[in-house]
């Protein structure tokens, strides 16, 4: 599942994504060994890719919603993810001080390494990511007060 911030008509929305494209291949296979046996077993994968699509369909849109909620507790001092990836390194530790501009943390998306700086400089209150962790955009990856 992908998060995605989307803009309509001057309003944010972030909206997690599936992709079932890979499922949606696996499924045809599984119909074309279901129509050599008995047709019963056909039918009732057929109408299995049916119903996934509508009981998936209201959930992005409260999920949407408790999303958007989301900005709203990130604090003034936080350090979030500005993309979806992976933590390479942590530059800083638990009370140290940081200046404006410093690293720290290496994030890496679409196999590029991405240098998050602080904003501002202040003492590292918290660290809320470990090397090797997957965050998803706007997760909250340490705290500068």
């Amino acid at each position: 599942m992908k998060k995605f911030r989307v803009e309509v008509d001057g309003e944010e929305f972030i909206v997690n994504v599936e992709e079932i494209g890979s499922e949606a291949s696996a499924g045809g296979s599984a119909r074309s060994k279901a129509s050599a046996g008995s047709s019963s077993s056909s039918k009732s994968t057929a109408s299995a890719p049916k119903a996934k699509p509508k009981k998936a369909a209201p959930s992005p849109k409260k999920e949407s919603q408790q999303e958007m909620a989301a900005p709203a507790d990130i604090g003034e001092g936080d350090v979030v993810a500005p993309m979806p990836g992976s933590i390479l390194e942590i530059n800083v530790k638990k009370g140290d001080s940081v200046s404006k501009g410093d690293i720290l943390v290496v994030l890496e998306a679409m196999k590029m390494e991405n240098e998050i700086t602080a904003v501002e400089a202040g003492t590292v209150k918290d660290i809320k990511v470990r090397v090797g962790d997957s965050v998803d955009a706007e997760d909250i990856l340490l705290v500068i007060e």
